[in-house]
């Protein structure tokens, strides 16, 4: 039995035949953006032997919120590791999100067929600050415009309860599939911003799996151990190409807007050197030879849950001035210094027989100063004294080191 490998790409990601409801062409510089900061992702949070599941969308759109407020080095560094080249402005970004919104297909035949929506997907994003901080008005009302991310106001240095504010947040845009995205510990009590994205996907196969079908079966893990798996099996139509290197199967949902595109190495021992050869131009390539045909397919069902601090990785990318208190978010607030202090993750996905069930969430985290109102607590022994304010004579100097004795 041939390895089977989970690499995913939803078709909002993919070339292909065209479909309706493709994306109007403003929205091409975002999605074109997704696909390339993906790949470059991928290799710096895939683990030696690990599963890891992760939403491009979501990180990138997170950041791009981030990217409306950053000016000079700090936007050209974003730009260059986002992908966004000369610049991708916010309207892609919301042109996207509204290209992404499924159409209504007929479900079922005859009389008995519903008009239902191809698949289901929803996307959130969120701004909350701190009730200080002065917010430029251009930068809210893109992020409100754009991206659909109204104000929120939130004490952070009631850390507790931000943390389960913006968990709550997460996990009701999420279905309950993401929880607790936010660890204890965050945000610290100088966290200014929480910007925050979230995605949750839901589609049925074209042509279901039959369950009495899925039996168990080895899959071979690194190093050439077998594990027992359920293996799912259908014979039907699905996109489908192959070379010396890889086969692809383009597995179709409802509708056949969107799809699962599932990469599998010739060698079962090939995944690392198909993953230190990837790149977008080799994706579109594979994606473009793609062509409808009958294929037997056997996939095993799976579920599992990744997260992650993307800080340190972004960092690694080039995006490192974002992360430094010389950070230049002057489109955002005047307050300084104004720097990321965290990119949080968390992704779920499930495969079974009647379809997938896909969601992430991105929190990005904004640390600095802001003058606080002045705070006096007497509690330890004092210096005192009583003078004239006109003259400025000191009547009466003392000390108290114990109030009660």
């Amino acid at each position: 039995m041939k390895r089977v490998v989970a690499m995913f790409l939803l078709a909002a990601l993919a070339a292909g035949p065209a479909a309706a409801g493709d994306p109007p062409a403003a929205a091409e510089p975002a999605a074109e953006a997704t696909l390339a900061f993906g790949l470059d992702l991928y290799p710096r949070v895939k683990g030696a032997g690990k599963n890891v599941f992760f939403s491009p969308y979501s990180i990138t759109t997170a950041l791009a919120m981030v990217r409306v407020g950053a000016r000079g080095e700090t936007a050209r560094e974003m730009d260059a590791v986002l992908h966004f080249g000369d610049g991708v402005p916010p309207a892609a970004h919301g042109a996207l999100k509204q290209a992404l919104v499924p159409r209504t297909v007929r479900d079922g035949r005859g009389k008995e067929a519903a008009q239902v929506p191809a698949y289901e997907l929803s996307t959130a994003n969120a701004l909350w600050a701190q009730e200080a901080l002065a917010i430029e008005a251009p930068f809210l009302k893109t992020l409100a415009d754009r991206f659909g991310a109204p104000l929120e106001r939130i004490d952070f240095r009631q850390t507790e309860a931000a943390r389960a504010r913006i968990n709550a947040w997460v996990a009701g845009r999420t279905h309950d599939r993401i929880q607790n995205i936010v660890p204890e510990g965050l945000p610290q009590p100088d966290t200014l911003l929480a910007l925050a994205n979230a995605i949750y996907f839901k589609a049925a196969w074209v042509e279901p799996f039959e369950e009495r079908a899925t039996r168990e079966q080895p899959f071979f893990v690194a190093g050439g151990r077998e594990v027992p798996a359920p293996f799912m099996h259908r014979l039907g139509d699905c996109g489908y190409a192959e070379n010396d290197e890889v086969q692809i199967a383009e597995l179709f949902y409802r509708g056949r807007d969107t799809s699962m595109v599932v990469i599998l190495p010739r060698a079962r021992d090939g995944l690392a050197a198909v993953e230190k050869g990837l790149t977008a131009a080799k994706v579109k390539g594979w994606l473009a030879a793609l062509e409808v045909t009958d294929v037997a397919v056997a996939l095993p069902r799976f579920k599992f849950t990744s997260a992650m601090d993307l800080g340190g990785t972004l960092a690694a990318l080039g995006m490192k001035l974002p992360f430094a208190q010389e950070a230049d978010l002057g489109g955002v607030a005047a307050t300084k210094p104004l720097f990321l202090g965290g990119v949080l993750h968390k992704a779920f996905i499930a495969v079974d027989e009647a379809g997938t069930e896909a969601a992430a969430a991105t929190v990005v985290l904004t640390l600095g100063g802001i003058p606080q109102g002045k705070s006096f607590v007497a509690d330890h022994p004092f210096l005192f004294l009583i003078r004239h304010r006109q003259t400025g004579a000191v009547l009466f100097l003392g000390a108290v080191e114990n109030p009660v004795g």
